[in-house]
C-alpha cells in the first residue's frame, strides 16, 4: 500500500489542464495573428519546417513531467507501520504492591518510588522478553498485560501510587494468583512471577497461591522492600497514619512471608538495598529459562518511494528537450527545460537530505530515550516533527516522552491526529489501543473506553485490547460509584442540616406560643407519629449493628 506523507503537493495537478487550455487559447492566438498577415495556406506553404503537432507533443511531455514531479513531492511511501516478527524470550509479570505501607521512608524517597525506580531499571535490561504489570493491596488487578511495549510499560509504571487500587491492605495470595491468570498460553514453561512488597500480608494464604503457581510451571520471585525494626506511614497532609485504636502504625518487613512464599514458588527471595535493589540475582535467574517463541509487533520506518517519481519527470523532460517545433530543429528550449530539470533534481535531493535528516533525528532521539536521557530525546524528536510534520513515528515517539515526563496534556495533543492518519484497520488499532494507555494512565476512563473500543472496531480480536478495556470499565464504574456516595452523603447532610434547623424554629415557636387545645383526634395522630418515628429509630439501630457484624477482611488500611 502507498501512502502519501505530503498530500497538499496534490494541488499541482489541478494547474495541468489550466496549462493545456492556456496553451490551447495561445495557439489559436496565433493563429489569427497569421490570417492578419496573408492566407494560411499560403502561409504554410512558406514555412514547412513549423509543426503543429509538436507543440502538442512538446506541451504534452511536460505536462507529464509536472504530474509525476507533483507525486513525487507528495512524498509517496510503501510498507506497514507495524510488523509481526517472531521472537524468543520469556514472561515476566511484576507484582508492585500500592498499599499505605509502600510510603514508609525507610528508602529514599520511599518504599514504593525506589521499587518503580528499580522496575524501571529491570525494563531497561530486558530485550527479548514480555512483561507486564500488577498492582495489588488489599485486591489485585492487571495494570498492564503481558506485552513487548516497553515504553508503554514504563508510561504505565510512572501513573502508580496507593490509590491505583481503591481497597487497602495486602493481599499477597489475591495477587498471584492475578498473575497467574495473566500469563499467556503460548510459554508454558518460561513464565516467572516478582512480588515486590514489604511482606506484610493480612489477607490470605499467598504460600498456597505460591505453591499452585509453581505446580503450572510459573516461578515465583519476591522482593523484599522496608527496615526489620520498621518505618511510620506519613500521610499528605504531614500526619502519621493511625490505627483504629489511633496508635501510630509502624510497618515492618516480614522476611519470613516472603521466604516461605519464594521457596513454594520455586523462586528466590532477595532484599531490596538502598543502592542494589537486588534484581540482578533474580534476572540472571530468569534467565535460565528455557526461552519460547512468541510474535511480537514492532515499528518499522515507510520506505521513500519519491525518487522513483522524480525520474519519471525528468525522463518526460528530457523526452520534451529533444523535440523540437520545426521540423528538422531540435534543443531550441533546451535552456528553459534545462533550468526546470536541474530544478526538479535539487528538489529530490533536498527531500532526499530532509528524509534523511528526519531519520537521523529520530535515531539519536531512540538513544538518548534509551539512556534515560528524556530532556535530548524530546528535543531530537521535536527536531523530527519540524522537520516532517506528517512523520508518524516522531509524533508516536514525542508522545510517549511526553508522557514519561508527565507532560500528559501534550502527550495526547500529539497523538490526537495519529490514528485518524493511518488508512490500514491494523495500523490504526495499535495506534488507538496506545491512545487509549494514555488516557488510562491519566485515569481518563470514559475516554480511554472509547480509544480501546476505536481500537476494537479495527482488529476486534485483540486480547490486550479487551483486557484494557475491561480493566477501565471497572475503575470508571468505580469512579462513578463513588461519585454517587459522595452526592449522597451531601444530600443527607443537608437534609440533617435542614431538620435541625425545622425543629430548632419549632422549639422556638413553642417558647413563644402558649400550647393549644387539643383534640383527641390530634392526640392520637401524634401518638402515631411518635410511635412511626420510633420505628424508624429502631430500624436504623438494627442496620448499623448489622452493618458492624459484617466482618472486615482485615481491619488494616496499609
Amino acid at each position: 500500500m502507498i501512502q502519501l506523507a505530503q498530500v497538499q503537493y496534490l494541488w499541482i495537478i489541478a494547474a495541468i489542464p489550466l496549462l493545456l487550455l492556456l496553451y490551447g487559447l495561445y495557439r489559436r492566438r496565433s493563429k489569427r495573428m497569421l490570417k492578419r498577415f496573408g492566407d494560411p495556406q499560403l502561409i504554410k506553404t512558406l514555412t514547412p519546417g513549423v509543426s503543429s503537432r509538436r507543440g502538442w507533443l512538446k506541451i504534452s511531455l511536460f505536462c507529464l513531467a509536472l504530474f509525476f514531479f507533483a507525486i513525487g513531492l507528495s512524498r509517496p511511501r510503501t510498507g506497514a507501520r507495524v510488523k509481526e516478527m517472531k521472537r524468543t524470550g520469556v514472561e515476566i509479570m511484576i507484582a508492585l504492591d500500592v498499599s499505605n505501607s509502600m510510603l514508609a521512608q525507610d528508602y529514599t524517597p520511599n518504599r514504593m518510588e525506589r521499587a518503580k525506580l528499580a522496575v524501571s531499571r529491570l525494563v531497561d535490561n530486558l530485550d527479548r522478553d514480555r512483561i507486564g504489570l500488577i498492582v495489588f493491596a488489599g485486591d489485585a488487578f492487571v495494570q498492564l498485560p503481558v506485552t513487548t511495549d516497553y515504553v508503554s510499560a514504563k508510561v504505565f509504571l510512572n501513573s502508580i501510587n496507593t490509590g491505583s487500587v481503591p481497597r487497602q491492605g495486602t493481599a499477597l495470595g489475591q495477587a498471584i494468583l492475578t498473575g497467574i491468570r495473566s500469563f499467556s498460553l503460548d510459554t508454558p514453561e518460561s513464565r516467572a512471577l516478582i512480588l515486590i512488597t514489604d511482606g506484610e500480608n493480612h489477607e490470605d494464604d499467598a504460600v498456597a497461591a505460591a505453591r499452585e503457581a509453581a505446580n503450572q510451571g510459573i516461578q515465583v520471585h519476591c522482593i523484599g522492600i522496608g527496615s526489620e525494626f520498621g518505618k511510620p506511614i506519613p500521610l499528605p497532609d504531614g500526619s502519621l497514619l493511625k490505627d483504629e485504636e489511633g496508635n501510630t502504625v509502624v510497618t515492618k518487613l516480614n522476611e519470613k512471608t516472603l521466604t516461605e512464599v519464594a521457596r513454594a514458588g520455586g523462586g528466590s527471595y532477595v532484599r531490596a538495598g538502598n543502592s542494589d535493589f537486588g534484581l540482578q540475582g533474580i534476572i540472571d535467574a530468569i534467565r535460565e529459562l528455557d526461552e519460547q517463541e512468541f510474535q511480537s509487533v514492532v515499528f518499522e520506518d515507510f520506505n521513500e518511494q519519491y525518487m522513483y517519481f522524480f525520474a519519471i519527470a525528468v525522463f518526460f523532460l528530457f523526452l520534451e528537450i529533444l523535440v523540437g517545433e520545426r521540423k528538422g530543429r531540435r534543443y531550441k528550449s533546451f535552456d528553459i527545460f534545462t533550468k526546470t530539470a536541474v530544478f526538479i533534481l535539487f528538489t529530490g535531493l533536498s527531500l532526499t537530505a530532509s528524509a534523511q535528516a528526519d531519520k537521523k533525528d529520530i535515531r539519536s532521539g531512540n538513544r538518548a530515550f534509551r539512556k534515560g536521557d528524556m530532556e535530548k530525546a524530546l528535543l531530537d524528536y521535536h527536531r523530527a516533527v519540524a522537520k516532517d510534520s506528517s512523520s508518524l513515528k516522531a509524533k508516536y515517539n514525542l508522545a510517549n516522552t511526553m508522557q514519561m515526563i508527565d507532560d500528559h496534556q501534550q502527550a495526547v495533543s500529539t497523538m490526537t491526529n495519529v490514528p485518524d492518519s493511518l488508512s490500514d484497520s491494523r495500523e490504526k488499532s495499535f495506534a488507538w489501543h496506545n491512545f487509549g494507555n494514555m488516557y488510562l494512565s491519566q485515569k481518563e476512563y470514559a475516554k480511554s473506553i472509547e480509544a480501546y473500543k476505536q481500537a476494537l472496531r479495527n482488529r476486534p480480536g485483540d486480547m490486550e485490547t479487551k483486557t484494557n478495556l475491561a480493566y477501565a470499565q471497572k475503575m470508571l464504574q468505580e469512579q462513578e460509584d463513588q461519585q454517587k456516595k459522595q452526592d449522597q452523603n451531601q444530600n443527607e447532610d443537608q437534609n440533617q442540616d435542614q431538620n435541625q434547623k425545622q425543629d430548632q424554629n419549632q422549639d422556638q415557636q413553642q417558647n413563644q406560643e402558649p400550647p393549644p387545645a387539643i383534640t383527641p383526634q390530634a392526640a392520637q395522630q401524634m401518638l402515631e407519629a411518635v410511635q412511626q418515628k420510633e420505628r424508624e429509630t429502631q430500624e436504623k439501630v438494627q442496620k448499623e449493628k448489622a452493618k458492624a457484624a459484617v466482618p472486615v477482611r482485615s481491619g488494616k488500611n496499609w
